[in-house]
């Protein structure tokens, strides 16, 4: 089949190495550079990442899965490390019972309010819509407890405590699996459960009880697991960082593509056809569109430049851009809701300098200012000149001319001496995990698919992406053994 793939991140290269492997026919068309924010930039003798990454679930993730699957390379990944607050001093991000019981990092009337609060909100369950700042504004928290929740939402979902779902808390500290969520997170998914990858452990009719229930039976039907991992978590992170940067991530997927055709093109129209207007098409000069009316219900892509017919449409760009470039009708029903998908813009600031501030494996986050920090040649050395070090720095709602400040006083760093300084603003989720925020599932209809940050709210970025595009591949073989079986 012929298919084309627009945009060419993560999810749009992932999923054309699989659509190629498969046998099928695959165009991918990006309008800017390939690998979106799976891609690294060489300045001035540094190698610096699309902004700031640690590749999650490494043992038995989706992108991990895939690439085994798919790909002829693999990237070799150095272990994460851990997830530290910067204070005064440098501590763990609390995650077990005993560790929040314990950190300095609050207050010690806060510590035994905020196990108490966790544990019975496990128990009694609280709604999907229930919000961070719900349940902390009436605990009588001192700021520093507040402003440190706020830190970690924006750090999992991109959003402040009052935007940040309470499930992403939960889900990001490891209390309650990711799975147990989703089945409420997709708008249409209770008129028609669909039984794929993303639910391979419950039966249609389980789906359906669960749907029936409602969010707060099912969180208090779970809480004595979820319990039980609040208690005894451990701080075993599955995580890692790509030698040579996340550009090798990319690298891999790209030498392994030895049949997709990737253009440098802006795709500005994508039309519903049929053989009546497939006969009817003409062909552009590089014969990119196809007139053969044996074609059925497929789709003309309109680019800039081309345009190119398809079987199948993988859309894996902004899905809040849609509905303005595909007049599809099970798109054009929920465009107000692609239009209000929420995102956050970052700041990443990237210092090379002779002196290192963060000796040790992993990354911080600071409450006062919102910001993820990381040496990435702690990782590989050639990321950074010989007897330099590389260092990023990602902030949100942060001004770009106070960052600099930020960082001097932060650490004492004297960026006088620093010999290179380079900033980067991106959209690290095309969807925030935000209250009532709406994610599209990766199956429009039979022939054509969404894909990316904005289809699947589980984990963060690569991992993100990766996960949406098993379950589109799930959905796409399903509907071939359908038809196959109705032929």
């Amino acid at each position: 089949m012929k298919i084309v793939v627009v945009g060419g991140g993560t999810s749009g290269l992932l999923s054309a190495l699989a659509l190629e492997k498969k046998g099928h026919d695959v165009v991918v068309l990006e309008k800017d550079k390939v690998g979106g924010l799976c891609r690294s930039e060489y300045i001035d003798g540094y190698t610096v990442d699309i902004g700031i990454h640690a590749i999650t679930m490494l043992n038995d993730g989706p992108l991990i899965r895939l690439l085994k699957k798919y790909s002829r390379y693999l990237p070799n990944f150095r272990p994460y490390g851990d997830y530290y607050i910067r204070t005064d001093k440098l501590y763990n991000i609390p995650v077990s019972m005993q560790e929040w019981t314990t950190t300095p990092v609050v207050p010690n009337k806060d510590k035994i309010l905020i196990t108490t609060k966790i544990i019975d909100l496990m128990t009694s369950g609280f709604s999907k819509e229930t919000s961070v700042y719900d349940i902390i504004k009436d605990m009588n928290l001192s700021k520093t407890s507040i402003d440190f929740f706020n830190t970690i939402c924006y750090f999992l979902s991109g959003e402040d405590a009052k935007k940040t779902p309470l499930w992403r808390l939960f889900t990001g500290a490891g209390y309650i699996p990711e799975d147990d969520i989703l089945p409420f997170i997709y708008k249409d998914l209770k008129i028609n459960p669909l039984k794929t990858v993303l639910f391979k452990k419950f039966s249609r009719n389980k789906i359906m009880d669960i749907l029936n229930a409602g969010f707060l039976s099912s969180i208090k039907s779970g809480s004595k697991k979820y319990i039980n991992k609040f208690i005894n978590k451990n701080r075993y992170w599955t995580q890692g960082y790509p030698l040579g940067g996340v550009q090798s991530i990319c690298n891999c997927i790209l030498y392994s593509l030895t049949k997709t055709d990737i253009r440098n093109e802006e795709v500005k129209r994508i039309i519903e056809t049929s053989s009546e207007t497939n006969s009817n098409s003409n062909d552009n000069s590089n014969n990119n569109s196809n007139n053969n009316n044996n074609h059925k219900n497929g789709y003309i892509v309109e680019t800039d430049k081309n345009s190119y017919y398809a079987d199948i449409v993988i859309y894996s760009a902004p899905s809040r851009y849609l509905p303005d470039i595909a007049q599809i009708p099970e798109i054009q029903k929920n465009k107000k809701d692609f239009k209000n998908i929420k995102f956050t813009k970052s700041l990443t600031v990237w210092i090379g300098h002779e002196e290192n501030p963060f000796p040790y494996m992993g990354s911080e986050v600071w409450i006062d200012y919102p910001c993820w920090a990381t040496c990435t040649s702690n990782y590989d050395k050639s990321l950074a000149p010989n007897g330099k070090h590389l260092l990023g720095f990602s902030f949100t709602n942060t001004k770009k001319e106070e960052v600099l400040n930020i960082i001097e006083n932060k650490l004492g760093l004297n960026l006088n001496k620093a010999d290179m300084i380079h900033f980067q603003e991106a959209i690290p989720e095309q969807a925030s995990c935000a209250v009532n925020q709406f994610f599209v599932y990766p199956k429009v209809k039979d022939n054509f698919y969404v894909v990316g940050t904005d289809a699947d709210p589980r984990s963060m970025g690569i991992t993100r992406a990766a996960y949406s595009v098993e379950v589109m591949l799930s959905e796409l073989d399903n509907t071939f053994n359908k038809n196959n079986k109705n032929k």
